[in-house]
């Protein structure tokens, strides 16, 4: 038996560099300079699909329903049909078993128990949740995804609103992951089991780093009149959180919260957090980097007459800044103007453009997704809408907007066969079949999940997907939640980040998905860190999926590696 021992001195001795050619030598260069170029190596050889995937043309591409072939065979199904109860339906996307494949959270909303659904790699999926501890009988609002505790495995938080017919607080779930195929719900012990101190309350939540110490933190939104529980807890790194609401001045009593968001809108690093909310109670908190958030809604402008329920951000119009898109009541016997699409202008300030870009008429909407779906380089749109209550707003179809990369968008759900026309709540996009393109999936508040696939066909709309691995930085917040991508091609630039924001009830995968046209090379791949540091890689092949790390040279300094 021998013991290999290699250091930064060592590195240097041999003279590695980033131009390695050997498996050997990009292990030993993962040493040097940390896992970047070794996990890009790995993940490109396992998982890069080479396949000519694209669109002839620019438009809606197509989707086919593929919620049966694919066995996710789940109704939702409330014990009574409150109003609370008629609000709810989610799901989340994740690897909770990291092998690569993206699996599906889903609440049954207590009539019909919680799901999760594991990826088998083949396009189908596996119905495991009692057997990992999941499948409760509970009033379960919305569900959000992140590794609290950094132990590198994806831990699910769940909004509820109690386990009988009559709703009851105290009922929040935060599984944490047992890297065994288990979880096991420790709320309660972590100080996250209730949101509300009065009444039974708790939506949309997300997780994020707010104060940049390396763990997630986690906001929950409260909708109920005078609840209170529109929440902000912050991580105490020992598996436990804190109540900061008042203290970080995230607190306002008129706030009826649906979704949240922590993302860096201003360019600072630091993220802010954007609260969708009804009632025009729509929120725009700007972190102040110490800890605390100023709330900035009428200066920023977002504070105009809004039924905020569903929230995306994205850069929809490509020009480096972070825009925000919130779904609302499209009627004049409401008083609803519609969706907002407020453009980022810069200094935490926008500009309110939804009917101008033809984004504004979706009905009652609720969830929302901004990714690229037909990778012709433009930030698509996709929203679910229904309410039961009122005849005019069931069963009404989803919404697909297509940006015609002029500031406009194309409403095209029906030419593309995204055909959802139940009462939609949540809305999710993940690359379930690792095929490079994103696909949708549709909860509906007392009916059936959909998976609707992307069938881009074609060749001129190749792709890049990048996953974060920070798994050997504890001062870099888990799977680079906060992190901003920049791919670079031919002059052009395009800028994704990794979020873990609710698109109301739901979460998508936690990606960053380039499409990019004809291209067949990256110039560059940037990774600009939450911390300030930066990763670049050049000359990237496309149509492939990458993991990427930050260096971890200044925390590994010597590694012990054992021979047989």
């Amino acid at each position: 038996m021998k013991t290999l021992w290699t250091s930064t001195v060592l590195c240097r001795t041999i003279g590695i560099t980033g131009a390695v050619l050997s498996l050997v030598s990009m292990i030993i260069a993962s040493w040097c300079y940390g896992p970047a170029i070794f996990k890009s190596y790995l993940l490109a050889t396992a998982y890069g699909q080479q396949a000519a995937a694209g669109v002839t043309t620019p438009g809606a591409g197509t989707f086919s329903d593929h919620t049966v072939a694919a066995n996710l065979a789940i109704t939702h199904t409330t014990y009574t049909k409150t109003e609370l109860n008629m609000m709810i339906s989610g799901a989340a996307a994740g690897d909770f078993n990291n092998d690569g494949w993206q699996d599906l959270f889903v609440l049954g909303g207590g009539a019909t128990a919680d799901a999760l659904y594991i990826n088998q790699q083949d396009g189908s999926f596996r119905e495991e949740g009692a057997a990992w501890g999941l499948a409760d009988h509970q009033r379960g609002s919305g569900a959000a995804v992140g590794d609290y505790n950094n132990d590198g495995w994806l831990d699910i938080f769940v909004t509820s609103h109690g386990i009988t017919e009559t709703a009851s607080i105290g009922h929040h779930r935060l599984y944490r992951n047992n890297h065994d195929g288990s979880f096991t719900d420790v709320a309660q012990a972590a100080g996250v089991n209730q949101s509300s101190p009065t009444m039974p309350d708790g939506f949309g939540a997300s997780f994020g780093d707010y104060d940049l110490d390396g763990d997630l933190d986690l906001f929950v939104t409260g909708w109920q009149q005078g609840s209170k529980g529109n929440r902000l807890f912050r991580n105490n790194g020992n598996g436990t959180f804190s109540d900061v609401t008042n203290s970080s001045g995230a607190f306002n009593s008129g706030l009826r919260g649906f979704s949240p968001c922590f993302a860096d809108m201003n360019g600072d690093r630091y993220p802010e957090l954007l609260v969708a909310g009804d009632f025009s109670t729509t929120k725009y908190f700007v972190n102040n980097g110490n800890g605390s958030f100023t709330d900035q809604s009428v200066t920023a402008g977002v504070a105009i007459p809004i039924y905020g329920m569903g929230s995306t951000v994205a850069d929809l119009n490509n020009d480096g800044r972070l825009d925000w898109y919130v779904t609302s009541i499209y009627h004049a016997t409401f008083g609803g103007e519609g969706n907002r699409l407020f453009i980022n202008q810069g200094n935490d300030q926008f500009v309110e453009s939804a009917a101008a870009a033809g984004t504004d008429n979706g009905r009652w909407g609720w969830g929302t997704a901004a990714v690229d779906l037909n990778h012709d380089g433009w930030v698509d749109i996709a929203e679910t809408n229904g309410w039961p209550l009122e005849a005019q707003f069931r069963d009404q179809p989803a919404r697909l907007w297509m940006n015609q990369g002029n500031d406009h968008f194309s409403e095209e759900a029906a030419a593309a066969g995204l055909d959802h026309n139940l009462d939609g709540r949540g809305l999710l996009a993940f690359d379930y079949d690792n095929d490079g393109d994103e696909d949708i999936v549709i909860t509906s508040n007392n009916g059936r999940l959909y998976l609707f696939r992307n069938e881009i066909t074609g060749s001129d709309a190749h792709w890049l997907r990048i996953f974060l691995d920070t798994s050997q930085r504890a001062d870099l917040a888990p799977n680079g939640i906060g992190a901003r991508v920049q791919v670079s091609i031919g002059g052009n630039s395009y800028v994704r980040t990794i979020q873990a924001c609710a698109n109301y009830l739901s979460q998508s995968e936690l990606s960053a998905h380039f499409g990019l046209g004809s291209a067949s090379v990256a110039d560059e791949v940037r990774v600009e860190w939450p911390n300030g540091e930066v990763t670049t890689l050049t000359n990237i092949d496309l149509n492939q999926t990458l993991t990427i790390a930050p260096s971890v040279r200044f925390y590994l300094p010597i590694i012990a590696t054992t021979l047989q």
